[in-house]
């Protein structure tokens, strides 16, 4: 009997000590762009940092419970970032990634040699991705699966669409979008007031770079940058944030480049809708 309570304590203390001890929603201080996150925690022993779109969680593995002190990123980073980089910036210890973003959470690995609290930084970057929380069953009706074997990826190789095609055999955007027309829509956040939008301006340059801008109803602009993904046919894919929103926004293109629609919606607790139509 003492030998089994003596195991089971064990067993529990193992337990309690792999926990999830804080987690923390991103400061999204805006920037259009290539993304990037500054992550700052204080460890005692050993822990895992979870990263996945604006939220950060720690889990203690060993020592007194671990904390974020700080979780700042110009964007939200998406579920399958394109070009996702890790740099350790300071610690007395070992920061290892140790699981890459694209089925799960980015985990970095924290491994302090010496005794009592110390405080580690890092910073992850990334150059897109295919958006940013959620999947494609939380979407509403009228957005599209998009089809992987028949849509033009900007960064799928050997990829040949209209305007995917730089002239020198390798796949990227390679042409020009600019729109503007006044139509209507609206921004429905999970919290706060709908936004009436009008007067959508579309900017997309040889480089993949996009911006989207409306005005709306309470004297303000909403708007998005980021890059273009993929096309399919007569719609574009853009990995697009700001004005604290992110994700993948759907651009509708008529047979003369004038854009007809534009959706983007956020899931889970950071979900919205955006909806435009010309």
């Amino acid at each position: 009997m003492r030998r089994f309570l003596v195991t089971f304590l064990g067993l529990a203390a193992v337990v309690s000590a792999q926990r999830i001890t804080d987690s923390r929603m991103a400061d999204i201080r805006g920037g259009g762009g290539d993304g990037k996150c500054t992550i700052e925690v204080e460890i005692d022993d050993i822990a895992e940092v979870e990263i996945q779109g604006n939220r950060a969680q720690i889990r203690t593995l060993a020592g007194s419970p671990a904390r974020i002190v700080r979780f700042v990123c110009n964007q939200v980073m998406p579920n399958n970032p394109y070009d996702f980089r890790f740099k350790g910036i300071d610690g007395r210890g070992r920061q290892d990634l140790v699981r890459e973003p694209g089925r799960g959470a980015a985990v970095v690995r924290i491994d302090d040699p010496k005794g009592g609290r110390e405080g580690y930084t890092f910073d992850i970057f990334w150059r897109g991705g295919t958006g940013g929380g959620g999947g494609y069953n939380d979407r509403p009706s009228g957005y599209d699966r998009p089809n992987y074997n028949n849509s033009d990826r900007y960064d799928r190789p050997g990829a040949n669409p209209g305007g995917f095609n730089n002239g020198n055999g390798n796949s990227g955007w390679s042409r020009e979008v600019n729109f503007r027309g006044r139509g209507d829509g609206e921004f429905r956040p999970n919290r706060g007031n709908i936004e009436r939008l009008f007067d959508c301006r579309v900017s997309i340059n040889r480089r993949g770079d996009v911006e989207v801008r409306f005005d709306t109803d309470r004297s303000f602009s909403l708007v998005l940058n980021g890059r273009v993904l993929r096309m399919d046919r007569g719609r574009i894919y853009a990995d697009m944030n700001g004005n604290g929103i992110g994700g993948e926004m759907v651009i509708d293109l008529d047979a003369r480049d004038r854009v007809t629609n534009v959706n983007m919606v956020g899931a889970g607790r950071d979900r919205f809708e955006l909806r435009w139509r010309n």
